[in-house]
């Protein structure tokens, strides 16, 4: 008997016997189940027991199990080729972090709902990217999200820069002993690089003369300048409303 198979009957197993006043025990115990059965690649049966958590999490009030169980059975109808019902999950599982104000948790999900969504995707990354000039966000989640945006972004020699240099500038101020910091900053330096190519920059010296006159060398210009782009993009098309996000948190 398969490993897989019989971790999820063991779980099966925990459900029948579970006493009904441990539902918490019990939603967990479906979520897990859901992710193995979904890693065997029998994705009906995942969303299944998903949709089972998900109403035990939505009758004792866990709204981030909730939420976390959208973004999951989203994930899988992504998978599915559903992208009209990954789309609608997704937008549930903002709804829910939000009234928790689980920002980091949230990042994740507008992360996904950026490379999910051909059409609005580069305003989802805008609010992500928005966020995390407030947040305390994981360093690695940040450059990846900046990296989507620039590789979504229109030709526009200015942003590119400016999200090149903000990703350094969080690479410099969170990186200290973090195990991937020199890809990071690699990856980061390329978007200036690029920026800086486009325009035709080939040697140091203009280079760095861009570098001071373009001021990205003055994170107290290029960080309120990025925060205005990037609600230039979003416009009225916000997922939550910002005024109700704090510095730090």
């Amino acid at each position: 008997m398969p490993l897989n198979f019989t971790f999820a009957l063991s779980q099966q197993q925990t459900i029948d016997f579970c006493p009904e006043e441990e539902l918490q025990t019990k939603a967990a115990t479906l979520h897990n189940m859901a992710q193995v059965i979904a890693q065997q690649g029998d994705i009906a049966r995942a969303i299944a027991l998903y949709e089972q958590s998900l109403e035990i999490f939505e009758q004792i009030g866990d709204v981030k199990g909730k939420a976390i169980t959208f973004s999951n059975i989203a994930s899988l109808a992504g998978k599915t080729g559903d992208k009209t019902r990954q789309l609608e999950l997704n937008i549930e599982a903002v709804s829910a972090l939000i009234q928790i104000r689980a920002y980091s948790d949230l990042l994740t999900v507008l992360g996904n709902l950026g490379v999910a969504d051909e059409s609005n995707g580069l305003v989802f990354l805008a609010q992500a990217i928005w966020l995390t000039l407030r947040i305390q966000a994981p360093l690695a989640k940040t450059i990846q999200l900046i990296l989507a945006f620039y590789n979504r972004v229109p030709q526009d020699n200015e942003l590119e820069a400016v999200l090149g240099v903000t990703a350094m500038f969080f690479c410099n101020l969170r990186g200290e002993g973090h195990p991937q910091l020199e890809e990071l900053q690699e990856r980061s330096f390329k978007m200036i690089l690029d920026a800086a190519g486009i325009q035709g920059i080939e040697t140091q010296e203009a280079f760095d003369n861009w570098y001071v006159q373009q001021r990205l060398n003055d994170p107290d210009y290029f960080l309120p300048r990025l925060n205005q782009r990037l609600e230039e993009i979003v416009g009225d098309r916000w997922l939550f409303d910002p005024s109700q996000v704090s510095m730090g948190e």
